[in-house]
């Protein structure tokens, strides 16, 4: 939202909406201690301060997070960013997801990192502008959990977990955007991965045929 304050300039003032939005956002990202504060402040009390407060001290307080909360930068680097900009920060995003699966030994391979990767998807989901623009990062996070268990023959319930739950929000968000001709040659290529737990194997092809009937 944009209000004139002047006929020079004009400021970005976000909404109620979006006010609210990054209230939540802070709430399941910050620590248990700020999660203890945040939580004893009504939803509706926040807004009867919002409503109360000048436009210049708004400002301020929106300079003062901006300033001092990690998390309310990166909502509105991707909220105001470009195009562009997004991709870089989804790019970055995908190779923190390699870094997590990355192992030096063949025979001894480390344990992928899933707490990690998870955590970076919700940060990722709950900074997206557009729901769609995760579709690629859950989709990148599954190809890299199957191929990383085609390669070592591993096996954990975690990485089991991450992959399914990344697939299954995946196909959910191209039905709902409609992109099953833009990601179909994806999923083809994706289950041909092959692992060695024939029911996961099973389960990973029933959940993208239900999207991409076989032909």
């Amino acid at each position: 939202m944009i209000r004139s304050v002047s006929s020079r300039s004009q400021v970005y003032i976000p909404d109620e909406w979006h006010l609210t939005h990054l209230s939540i956002q802070l709430k399941s990202t910050s620590t248990e201690k700020n999660n203890y504060l945040f939580g004893q402040m009504r939803r509706s009390t926040f807004i009867k301060h919002i409503k109360q407060i000048e436009e210049e001290e708004l400002r301020e307080e929106l300079l003062t997070l901006y300033t001092q909360i990690p998390e309310v930068k990166a909502h509105y680097a991707m909220e105001l960013g470009s195009d562009k900009d997004r991709q870089k920060v989804y790019e970055k995003a995908k190779a923190s997801i390699i870094s997590k699966y990355k192992t030096k030994s063949r025979r001894r391979p480390r344990r992928p990192r899933i707490q990690k990767i998870n955590t970076l998807l919700k940060e990722m989901e709950r900074s997206s502008v557009l729901p769609y623009e995760m579709i690629d990062l859950y989709l990148f996070n599954a190809e890299q959990g199957l191929s990383f268990m085609n390669a070592y023959k591993f096996y954990s319930d975690p990485l089991r977990n991450t992959i399914l739950k990344s697939l299954e929000k995946a196909l959910a968000l191209i039905e709902d955007a409609l992109f099953q001709d833009q990601y179909r040659d994806r999923m083809e290529l994706l289950i041909t991965i092959r692992i060695y737990d024939y029911f996961m194997q099973k389960e990973v092809v029933n959940m993208v045929r239900k999207v991409y009937p076989d032909e």
